[in-house]
């Protein structure tokens, strides 16, 4: 009996230690299975080289190529302005209207002492003519042809005179009409309709011309010798025009390039830089004179670097670093250090070498020291595909989903 009791209570405790077993299989498979899931897919990228033109990175700000105060030639009553303050006006385009009625009366004044004068070089003409003809036959005296020579010559000298006067008196009446000398916008008027204006009176408003326009800068003496070391100077026979790009104080960046065409002679004492100056095109009229923008000059010569696209790079308290996977398919954290940036790429200077793989797709959920799945080339565009079809797809139903809510309300 006690026998039958023993195996029965043996078979119990093998019934048990057998299902614990089963029970401790069954969760080892399921976290197998789990540690799988978790597992993140990747893809691997090259590091890539490519030719890039070195660059200098400066502020800068835009100036006019011409900044013109508009001032009274003459003085006289301001009848009228022609234009709206800020309008974009014209060279040569009609600006403000001086009282002319003085200068008029003097323009007649000054043709009738031509007409006076021409009369009388007619008559002292007609003399001198007659005086040649009897001193030739000794009709009157030597002294008196003389005389009537020197009054034909008086006269011509007159009309000279008169023509003179004519032609000053209508340039002080042609000053009545005041025109822009350079096409641009013009500011704010300083003196309205009515008042009395002289030429000591000052600016009446100012033109700034805006297409082209100038963009000032100014380096320190290493970076001047930076461009000088890598042909970033202008100069007279250099074929191809240094390349200056702009970036607006929105962060977008100007759609015109601009050509550098001027620095300065020397380094300034006080403040150990030197000035430079690119034109840009402004057709419509972006660029406004006296804002302060980014400026990035290149190279004409190009040197091989190597690069990253930015969206592969992350960054932590020490520095922006790459993963990497090693020979058992582990994630490593890569650090690198960048020199700039190239379009959406990162510029790299030191970590990787050209060829090395990192990991471009599927980074996110990526740790450093964990497992990763390498995708094929195939499994990658496949993903994207997938995922652009998914983003498509969210955004038809947003949409679609917009016209219904503005009927609800």
């Amino acid at each position: 009996m006690k026998r039958k009791i023993g195996i029965a209570i043996i078979c119990v405790l093998l019934l048990v230690i057998a299902r614990f077993g089963f029970v401790k299989f069954a969760e080892m498979q399921t976290a197998k299975g789990r540690s799988a899931a978790m597992v993140p897919t990747v893809a691997l990228s090259a590091v890539e080289e490519a030719e890039i033109a070195n660059s200098i990175e400066t502020s800068g700000r835009i100036t006019a190529k011409y900044s013109v105060d508009i001032v009274a030639k003459v003085s006289g009553s301001l009848m009228s302005k022609h234009f709206s303050e800020g309008d974009y006006v014209k060279k040569g385009q009609l600006l403000f209207s001086i009282d002319p009625q003085e200068y008029a009366i003097a323009v007649n004044k000054a043709s009738a002492e031509l007409q006076n004068a021409q009369a009388v070089a007619f008559r002292a003409e007609k003399d001198y003519e007659r005086a040649k003809e009897l001193v030739a036959k000794d009709f009157i005296a030597k002294s008196t042809y003389d005389q009537n020579l020197a009054e034909k010559n008086v006269a011509k000298a007159n009309i000279r005179s008169a023509s003179a006067q004519l032609s000053d008196a209508r340039r002080l009446l042609s000053y009545t009409k005041i025109t822009s000398p350079v096409s641009g916008r013009i500011g704010m008027v300083n003196v309205t309709e009515g008042n009395y204006i002289t030429a000591q009176t000052g600016s009446l408003a100012r033109v700034v011309s805006l297409d082209p326009i100038y963009v000032n800068y100014s380096l320190d003496s290493k970076q001047f010798n930076q461009l000088r070391n890598d042909t970033i100077m202008p100069t007279v026979k250099q074929s191809e025009p240094i390349r200056v790009q702009l970036t607006l104080p929105d962060g977008t960046v100007y759609k015109y390039d601009g050509d550098e065409d001027f620095f300065g002679n020397e380094i300034s004492q006080t403040t150990g830089s030197i000035p430079l100056r690119a034109t840009f095109k402004n057709p419509e009229h972006i660029l406004v004179p006296g804002d302060f923008v980014k400026v990035k000059i290149f190279s004409n010569t190009k040197h091989k670097r190597l690069i990253v696209p930015q969206a592969a790079v992350l960054q932590d308290s020490t520095g922006r670093y790459v993963y990497t996977v090693d020979t058992e398919n582990k994630a490593v954290q890569t650090y690198v250090t960048t020199d700039g940036e190239y379009g959406d790429n990162f510029i790299i200077k030191d970590g990787l070498n050209a060829g090395d793989k990192y990991i471009s797709y599927g980074i996110i959920k990526v740790m450093n020291g964990a497992p990763v799945k390498i995708m094929s080339d195939e499994e990658v565009k496949q993903k994207k595909l997938q995922e652009e079809a998914a983003a498509e797809a969210k955004t038809t139903n947003e949409n679609q989903a917009l016209p219904e809510e503005n009927e609800q309300k």
